[in-house]
């Protein structure tokens, strides 16, 4: 049953992130109770507002460094409107700038350690005796739904200051899987409709990565034809294009484009500042051993320390810079290629993008571009 609150469902509950295969949602290299979560998907056709509304967690909580807290986990604030299809998530505590498909938990905060004070209110998600619960409500109206892991009957009417007053459903998380430990959620099946219990995911959008412009970094996504892009070789640029490439992996002919994750340094000091995530064939700035600076695809640097295909991810959306010229831009501090209008490009451009891309002059590379062989075979090197 996927129960909805003015058409906003659970999307997945992930509340237990110790012992086992953790899970580092926020991408800062360090995966703990911080990361927990619990996200939500504007199943309705509008977009719907849910500034005020809450989440709680009726919790009990187990061998964990932090026991969970009963209580509040989060208010939205103010301005938090989720288009049709959009899932948002709630994250225990975010290192750094929240990404855009998140937002830090009002009540979550960093992992205290054994023996030292909780500040994990998210429901560790164990079955059993004791409730184990998460609700979503809107205090305006009384209005509630909630997720229970627990084959006894929650109890969140019961904890102070709860302002529910009426349940419009609850999803009976217990028949689905019981608490394996870190590295799976309870998580809402599209194509079934129903909820199952699988590997944790979060989304791989590209979406949110920080391109430098004259007035800053700005999210890729906010970018518009016409803004000026700050590049390596000619300075500020104005965009001619923007092309947008949504991927979903459950289909097989996309298996091979799973993003590829640079963690923070995985190219040098500081280089990304955060997870940077491209698409495999996404070219990246690199220096050799003589000082040359070449371009090489991201799927070539697998072997590089903190560099991963992040095969777990479920649905990602790329977002293409084109200029004039192939220019290189700096993404999340990371030098990277802007979309490269050459032969093999055009060839493959979507039919309604490459009208567009046609009226470019074919684009001369921005620095030498690498094979994967042939970064392989300097791969000590480099």
């Amino acid at each position: 049953m996927a129960a909805n609150l003015s058409g906003i469902r659970f999307d997945q509950v992930y509340g237990d992130n110790s012992g086992g295969a953790v899970f580092d949602t926020d991408g800062d290299g360090t995966a703990t109770q911080e990361d927990e979560f619990v996200s939500f998907t504007n199943s309705s056709g509008a977009p719907l507002d849910i500034s005020g509304w809450q989440v709680w967690s009726d919790s009990a909580g187990f061998n964990a460094p932090d026991i969970a807290q009963d209580g509040l986990f989060h208010t939205f604030p103010a301005g938090t409107v989720l288009s049709p299809g959009e899932t948002l998530y709630v994250v225990n505590e975010i290192s750094g700038s929240a990404p855009v498909w998140a937002q830090e938990a009002s009540e979550g905060g960093v992992e205290s350690g054994a023996g030292g004070t909780s500040t994990n209110f998210l429901s560790e998600g164990m079955s059993g005796a004791t409730p184990e619960a998460v609700a979503l409500v809107n205090p305006s109206s009384g209005e509630y739904i909630t997720f229970n892991m627990s084959s006894t009957p929650p109890e969140i009417e019961s904890l102070p200051g709860f302002p529910g007053t009426v349940n419009l459903g609850t999803v009976d998380g217990h028949t689905i899987q019981d608490d394996f430990a870190a590295g799976y959620s309870y998580q809402f099946n599209d194509t079934a409709g129903a909820y199952e219990y699988d590997k944790v995911f979060v989304p791989c959008f590209a979406s949110g990565t920080l391109i430098e412009t004259p007035d800053g970094p700005k999210p890729v996504e906010t970018l518009a034809i016409g803004d000026l892009i700050i590049t390596l070789d000619n300075g500020p640029q104005p965009l001619r294009h923007i092309l947008i490439r949504k991927l979903d992996f459950s289909d097989p002919q996309h298996q091979k484009d799973h993003p590829i994750a640079f963690d923070f340094g995985a190219l040098g000091s500081g280089r990304p500042h955060r997870k940077l995530v491209v698409s495999p064939q996404h070219r990246m700035l690199i220096h050799t051993p003589t000082g040359q600076e070449v371009l090489v695809p991201a799927k070539a640097l697998l072997k590089r320390p903190g560099v991963r295909q992040l095969r777990s991810c479920k649905r990602i959306t790329y977002h293409h810079l084109v200029f004039e010229a192939h220019q290189v831009v700096i993404s999340n501090g990371a030098p990277t290629e802007s979309f490269y209008a050459g032969p093999v490009s055009l060839q493959y451009a979507p039919k309604q993008e490459r009208a567009a891309l046609l009226s470019l002059p074919e684009h001369e590379p921005a620095r030498a571009l690498w094979t994967v062989k042939r970064t392989a075979q300097h791969a000590a090197q480099i």
